[in-house]
């Protein structure tokens, strides 16, 4: 089972140095846009808890397929976070008029899961570890969608750099503020719609993952532990009979 959620979209820029004209000019030149993705994929990081308190913090999560024992968490600035950054510089146009140009973007595009898995059982149990195979493969889906869209994401940034809206000219910083602003919302809403379709394909296989027909395999596996078990037990009072 997996919780898909995403990261806050956080903007930021920095004014960097006005660089003077040469001579008045009537309209801002384009300037190439330098990008940047910084991706990290740090170590999965485990919790344990009774499997009450795991479906009580699900809280609305579907039970079609039975009690939920284990998931994996994604989501939020300390698990999954795609976050552009923006440097911004001032161009001189002459004659009191200024260009806002777009310098650099960077995207941090960092991966951090956490596998919750039950303390009803223990780690050298059959449950646990048929558990903990099945929530592993959700993990691997997970790294896959970090490594298979990192270079994804650098090329798209390259392509949407190529077209940033060349700035008016412009005389204040309430002008200044504006242009900024569409700059960002030009530059994020183009580079999100890739994210989202990527978002969208990793959650089709983690759905995938937890198909009914695999529930249900798990599920007999489980019980079979059981069974197993009891028989073990036997065994062991029965030589102790004798």
């Amino acid at each position: 089972m997996i919780r898909v959620s995403f990261s806050v979209l956080f903007l930021m820029f920095f004014i960097g140095t006005s660089f003077p004209a040469q001579a008045a000019i009537d309209r801002c030149p384009r300037q190439q846009v330098k990008t940047e993705l910084f991706a990290k994929r740090a170590k999965t990081r485990y919790q344990r808890g009774d499997i009450f308190d795991i479906n009580s913090y699900l809280g609305n999560h579907s039970r079609e397929n039975g009690t939920v024992l284990a998931f994996v968490q994604w989501g939020g600035p300390d698990v999954l976070s795609i976050q552009p950054f923006y440097k911004f510089g001032m161009f001189d146009a002459g004659d009191g008029k200024y260009c806002v140009m777009l310098d650099r973007v960077k995207v941090n595009f960092y991966a951090a899961p956490i596998l919750v898995m039950p303390s009803n059982y223990s780690r050298q149990s059959c449950e646990y570890k048929l558990i903990l195979k099945h929530e592993k493969r959700h993990l691997s889906a997970l790294y896959n969608f970090h490594d298979k869209n990192t270079g994804k994401y650098q090329a798209y940034l390259g392509r949407i750099a190529r077209d940033v809206p060349v700035s008016p000219l412009i005389s204040t910083e309430a002008e200044a503020e504006e242009v900024r602003n569409m700059i960002m919302e030009y530059f994020a809403s183009n580079f999100y719609e890739q994210v989202h379709k990527s978002i969208a394909e990793v959650s089709a296989i983690q759905q995938k993952i937890d198909s009914p027909q695999e529930y249900l395999g798990v599920g007999k596996k489980l019980e079979r532990c059981d069974v197993v078990r009891n028989e073990e037990n036997n065994k062991k009072t029965f030589h102790k009979s004798d």
